[in-house]
């Protein structure tokens, strides 16, 4: 039986999300089903952050997620090509590289800027669409400035300092507060005075931001104006040159940077297929996102045109991916169907959007969530959450670990939620001696141990959370000592109720010689009570000792404990674990610590060598087994985990061939759990382009 093939074109949010959806559904049938993604980039592009780009705080590779790191361990077979046309009629697309037929199709090729036919702004101004255009707007934007410190015409320089951003929607606020914070910094960089700078936002209709409510659109422009951001509302832009752009009341504005962020419609390729069209060049689709003109073909995200509620559905990341998962519902069920298998109902379209989030650079924001107002650090952090949640959902905690590397810890000139708190960067040889002294301490607690018979001793007695000999037999001691004791005192007392018995006696039957007797029977009587009483407390000291040295030989090998017992945590452990084999755990302890010497010595292994030691730690404090040192021990071992191997240690050559062999396991690709990018084995490489080949026509 041929495989049924499912094409899907574009990998943006709809199309990366369907993928993703449908690899889930038919995993398990790969002999069944193939899913192949096509795309003219190798990158899925964040859209939403490329502000950040065009606005200098992070860099390139920040909003770019290569589709190896997203689909490396899924079933999606990845084409890079350009499409130019596709024939409905004999189920093909065709591209640069060769064609591809399919069963099912989905296109997701988003949206492209739109000029509204405006005279000029193609021409002279910078559109926000595409890695490409962030890129030419944050060269453009250093080159200006530099060329305007060294201009000395006042109007000209003028002209060159005036900023516009066309478009009061989400995009075009992003913007503008991505440039209120990266223009004085390059202001600074080139001795040009901040103060002749002038920022502008220019909106058609009467308000910005036309999605929020009051509350949260009053907080963005009080803080863009806080900031002199000149905020221009009913301000229609009607035609465009090099140095200017005219308002409609004929209005003009000298500037060679007009950012245009206006709007957007459907990809002119999406508008030249053969399909149903609905406005601004977004195509028509029912409410299962199913085109009209073909039961096999399907469309989701920024160019498709559906009315819901009697709007259209806006063109943002929530509707791409709720189209999406309609439209991958759909073909889903629609294969389960064709190979005879159960299918369940599909429901239609139904939006269920959570919100808005505008940052206004990295460290304010406002967000309206499910009624829900938020504005600066609150709001900036709702919005590094969700962005966290979206790329782990797509690659991993390994992608939300990049975006906080990015946002957070990597930021420049202050420009994070924190500020520059996390980005100042010491270099890793300042930790070599700090790294080799915490590991001469494992080593020689780890040395001490072996000194004191922990490998020998294979009774376990040695772990003392494992073993109550030592305990027990202090105990006994104790016991002993105080028997002893009591027979002595016993013994004492009657040695002297003898004596003064005699000593009575002797009185009674002599009186003569009374005072001569009494004497010599006190004496006797003293002399036996005191040799009774020494012979007494030598026994209970000689036994209080030895109880003492028993109870002292259990716990020798700690300091004072900085708790006083336990946690319910660690008897637990002991319970469950250590007591089942307490010389196993014994050795283990005395070898972890030898090893974890070695490797924070030689610079091996650091990372791994560093959790361990960090883990260890824990178990001693939660123990009540350690003392104020270990707390010392913890935070060194934390600070290892940066890579301090790789400074004069093994690390610098072990790590990255370790790293490289990891990254081509196929645990690794399917966990997401590679680090940098996936990579491929030969045998991996063949079988990948063995699959491509087969694909192409």
């Amino acid at each position: 039986m041929d495989k049924k093939r499912i094409v899907i074109l574009g990998g943006g949010y709809a199309g990366v999300h369907a993928a993703k959806r449908m690899h889930k559904a038919f995993k398990k049938m790969r002999d069944r089903v193939e899913i192949v993604l096509i795309d003219r980039h190798n990158s899925h592009i964040l859209m939403t952050e490329l502000h950040e780009v065009a606005g200098n705080r992070v860099e390139e590779d920040s909003v770019k997620i290569s589709f190896d790191r997203i689909f490396a361990g899924k079933m999606v077979t990845v084409i890079r090509d350009e499409i130019k046309t596709i024939d409905f009629k004999e189920q093909r697309l065709i591209g640069v590289a060769g064609s591809y037929s399919y069963d099912q199709l989905l296109i997701a090729t988003g949206a492209e800027a739109t000029d509204f036919n405006i005279p000029g702004v193609k021409e002279h101004s910078f559109y926000l669409w595409s890695i490409a255009d962030a890129l030419n707007i944050k060269r453009h934007i250093k080159d200006i400035v530099w060329k305007a410190s060294y201009e000395q015409d006042e109007e000209l320089r003028k002209e060159m300092l005036t900023f516009v951003v066309a478009g009061g929607g989400f995009t075009g606020v992003e913007m503008v507060g991505e440039l209120l914070e990266w223009l004085p910094i390059l202001c600074k960089e080139h001795g040009v005075d901040y103060n002749e700078v002038q920022l502008i936002n220019v909106e058609a209709l009467g308000n910005i931001l036309n999605m929020l409510s009051d509350k949260p659109r009053n907080k963005a422009i009080a803080y863009m104006e806080k900031h002199g951001v000149k905020v221009m509302t009913n301000s229609l832009i009607v035609n465009v040159d090099a140095n200017s752009l005219t308002i409609r009341d004929g209005e003009v504005i000298k500037t060679q940077t007009l950012i245009w962020t206006c709007g957007i419609r459907g990809t002119s390729f999406a508008h030249a297929l053969e399909l149903t069209d609905g406005k601004v060049q977004r195509k028509k689709v029912d409410a299962f996102m199913k085109s009209p003109d073909y039961d096999n073909v399907y469309l989701a995200g920024d160019g498709i045109w559906f009315i819901e509620d009697g709007k259209p559905l806006p063109q943002i990341v929530e509707a791409a991916e709720q189209t999406a998962t309609v439209a991958a519902n759909s073909i889903i069920q629609t294969i389960r169907g064709e190979l005879g298998l159960k299918t369940k109902e599909v429901a239609p379209f139904k939006s269920n959007f959570h919100g808005f989030m505008i940052s206004i650079g990295g460290r304010y924001a406002v967000s309206e969530n499910n009624g829900i107002v938020l504005t600066g650090f609150f709001a900036q952090a709702i919005k590094h959450l969700v962005n966290m949640y979206y790329q782990a959902g797509l690659c991993g905690i390994n992608g939300a670990w990049n975006y906080f590397k990015h946002e957070i810890l990597n930021i420049k000139n202050r420009r994070s939620l924190i500020g520059g708190m996390a980005a100042y960067r010491v270099p890793s040889y300042w930790f070599v001696f700090l790294r080799m002294f915490l590991g001469v301490m494992w080593l020689i607690e780890g040395i001490n141990k072996i000194t004191g018979g922990w490998l020998t001793d294979k009774t376990g007695s040695k772990v003392y959370w494992g073993s109550t000999d030592a305990a027990s037999g202090a105990t006994a001691a104790i016991a002993e000592a105080v028997t002893a004791a009591t027979e002595a005192v016993t013994a004492a007392t009657s040695a002297a109720t003898g004596v003064v018995s005699a000593a009575t006696g002797a009185i009674t039957s002599a009186t003569t010689s009374a005072t001569t007797a009494a004497t010599e029977a006190v004496t006797a009587a003293t002399s036996a009570v005191t040799q009774a009483v020494s012979a007494a407390s030598q026994v209970v000291a000689d036994t209080v000792s030895a109880a003492s040295s028993a109870v002292g030989a259990a716990v020798q090998q700690y300091a004072p404990p900085l708790l006083k017992e336990p946690t319910a945590l660690f008897n637990w452990i002991n319970t469950t674990f250590v007591a089942a084999a307490p010389y196993f755990f014994q050795v283990m302890i005395v070898l972890a610590e030898v090893a974890i010497g070695l490797c924070f010595i030689g610079g091996l292994f650091t990372f791994p060598a560093a959790i361990v030691s960090l883990g260890l730690s824990i178990m001693f404090l939660i123990g009540a087994l350690a003392g104020k040192e270990i707390i010392w021990f913890m935070a060194v071992s934390i600070v290892m985990l940066g890579g301090a191997g790789r400074a004069f240690g093994l690390d610098y050559w072990v790590m990255p061939y370790i790293k490289k062999l990891w990254n081509k396991t196929p645990l690794a690709k399917k966990s997401y759990l590679y680090m940098d990018e996936p990579e491929f084995t030969k045998r991996q490489m063949e079988r990948r382009m063995a699959q491509q080949k087969d694909i192409v026509e």
